[in-house]
C-alpha cells in the first residue's frame, strides 16, 4: 500500500508544481507571468464579502493579499485573481539555520506550487521598525543613531543571508520587499540585497485640513520623488509603489480624531499619484487602507476606478519603455519659461516638475506625462523627430498635438496626468 502511495504521489506532484504560475522578471524591471508581461495592479485588502471581492476582480486589480493556504488562493483564483502571500521575518535566519530553513521550507510547502500564487512579501518596514525601535531605547540621540544602524546593518545581512536560502527553495517566486518612503538611500540599498522586488508606502494626505492652506495637498508629487528614490536604491530590480487608499484620520492608534471630516485623496489626485508613480518607474501600484473604510464611501469608488483605468491601460502600462530621449520644457502661463527637465524620470535632475514616459506598443510610441506641481503649466517634448507628424489625443481630455520639428506642445492642469496615444 505504501508503494503504491508513493507512486501515486511521484504521479501526481509533478502535475501539480506544472500548474504553478511561472514568473519571472524581465531585463527591463517588467514582471513576466506565464509568458505575458503584466503591470500588477494590487490591494492590500482581501474582502471577506465575496461580493466586494467580486467588485475587486471587476475593477481590473490582478494580485491580492492572501493567507498562505490554498483555499485562500482557490478564491482568488477563481476570480482570475493572484496572491501574495506575506512571509515575515522568516528570512532572517539566525544561528540556527536548520531551523530557520525548514520555516522557510514549511510554507513553501502550503502554497508555492498553488497556480494561484505570485509573490512572497517580507515583514513589511521591517528597516523603520528597527528605526523606531532604537529610537525608544534610553540614551542621547547619537547614542540611538547608532544602535540603529547597528542593528540595521546585522538585520540587512540576516534578510541577504535567508535570501538565498530561500531562493534555492523556491527559485520561481520572487521576493518582495516593502520599505516606509522616509528610509534612508543607503540603507535601502543595503536591504534591497535580500529581495528581488523592491518599493516603499507613501500616503501624502494628511487627516485633516490644515489652516489656512492645506499643505499636503501641494505635495502629492513626493509620490514620484519616492518612486525615483527606490529605483535609485536598486536600479536593476523591480519598484513596487504602494498608495494612499484611505484617510490617516482612519487610523485611529496613530492620530486624534478631530470634530471635523477627515480627508481623503480626490478621483484626480489618486489618478495623479499612480500614474506618477509610473512615470517615475514603478512596475506595479499597490493599494493599503482600503479595509478601513466603507465600501459605499467616494474614497473606496475612487480607488476602484484608478484600477479600472490602469487595468484598460494593461498593454500600454506593460508595454517597453522607449528609447526615445526626450528634454522637457515648461513654461508658466504658457510663457514665461520655467525650467528644463532632464529626458529620463528616473534619474531626473529636476525633484519635481514635468515628468515623461515614453511606452512602446506595437511598434509605436505612447507618451505619459504627469506635472508634479501644484499650478499648471504649457511642456514640450523636445527630441522626438522620429515623430514628427504624429497627432496625439489625450484619452481622457480628447486634448491633440501634432510633433513639429521634433517638440510636441501641450498645457497640462496642476497635478495632471495625460495619456497620448497616436490618433488614427
Amino acid at each position: 500500500m505504501r508503494c503504491i502511495l508513493r507512486v501515486g504521489l511521484a504521479m501526481v506532484l509533478p502535475v501539480w508544481c506544472a500548474m504553478a504560475a511561472e514568473v519571472s522578471i524581465a531585463p527591463d524591471r517588467m514582471l513576466v507571468v506565464d509568458g505575458q508581461r503584466t503591470f500588477m495592479i494590487g490591494l492590500y485588502e482581501n474582502p471577506g464579502d465575496d461580493a466586494v471581492l467580486d467588485e475587486v476582480a471587476r475593477s481590473g486589480f490582478n494580485l491580492v493579499h492572501a493567507s498562505a493556504d490554498n483555499a485562500a488562493l482557490d478564491r482568488l483564483r477563481s476570480r482570475r485573481l493572484y496572491g501574495w502571500v506575506n512571509i515575515g521575518g522568516r528570512t532572517e535566519i539566525g544561528d540556527n539555520r536548520a531551523e530557520g530553513e525548514q520555516a522557510l521550507k514549511d510554507v513553501v510547502a502550503k502554497c508555492g506550487s498553488h497556480p494561484g500564487f505570485l509573490v512572497w512579501e517580507l515583514a513589511d518596514e521591517a528597516l523603520w521598525t528597527v528605526f523606531l525601535n532604537a529610537c525608544r531605547q534610553p540614551g542621547s540621540w547619537l547614542e540611538r543613531a547608532q544602535i540603529f544602524h547597528k542593528n540595521a546593518d546585522e538585520q540587512s545581512a540576516r534578510m541577504a543571508a535567508g535570501y538565498k536560502v530561500m531562493k534555492e527553495i523556491d527559485p520561481h517566486h520572487p521576493v518582495w520587499e516593502n520599505y516606509a518612503a522616509g528610509n534612508a538611500h543607503e540603507q535601502v540599498a543595503a536591504y534591497a540585497r535580500g529581495a528581488d522586488i523592491i518599493g516603499a508606502d507613501i500616503y501624502p494626505l494628511m487627516p485633516y485640513p490644515t489652516h489656512p492652506v492645506d499643505i499636503s495637498r501641494y505635495g502629492l508629487g513626493f509620490v514620484g520623488i519616492c518612486t525615483m528614490k527606490m529605483q535609485q536604491a536598486a536600479p536593476e530590480k523591480p519598484v513596487w509603489m504602494v498608495l494612499q487608499g484611505m484617510s490617516w484620520g482612519d487610523t485611529n492608534d496613530l492620530f486624534t480624531h478631530k470634530p471635523e471630516p477627515a480627508q481623503y485623496p480626490t478621483f484626480d489626485e489618486s489618478r495623479f499619484m499612480a500614474y506618477d508613480a509610473v512615470v517615475r518607474g514603478a512596475r506595479a501600484v499597490l493599494y493599503w487602507g482600503t479595509a478601513l473604510i466603507q465600501k459605499d464611501a467616494q474614497i473606496w469608488k475612487d480607488v476602484m476606478k484608478v484600477a479600472r483605468e490602469l487595468a484598460d491601460n494593461q498593454t500600454m502600462l506593460s508595454a517597453p519603455d522607449s528609447p526615445l530621449a526626450s528634454a522637457i520644457e515648461m513654461r508658466l502661463f504658457g510663457f514665461l519659461p520655467w525650467s528644463v527637465s532632464g529626458a529620463d524620470a528616473l534619474r531626473s535632475a529636476s525633484p519635481l516638475g514635468v515628468q515623461a514616459l515614453g511606452k512602446v506598443v506595437d511598434g509605436v510610441t505612447w507618451w505619459i506625462v504627469v506635472n508634479e506641481l501644484f499650478f499648471g503649466f504649457s511642456y514640450t517634448l523636445n527630441g522626438l523627430d522620429t515623430l514628427n507628424g504624429t497627432t496625439y489625443i489625450d484619452s481622457t481630455t480628447g486634448q491633440t498635438a501634432t510633433v513639429c520639428d521634433g517638440a510636441l506642445s501641450l498645457s497640462i492642469p496642476r497635478y495632471g496626468v495625460h495619456v497620448l496615444k497616436p490618433k488614427g
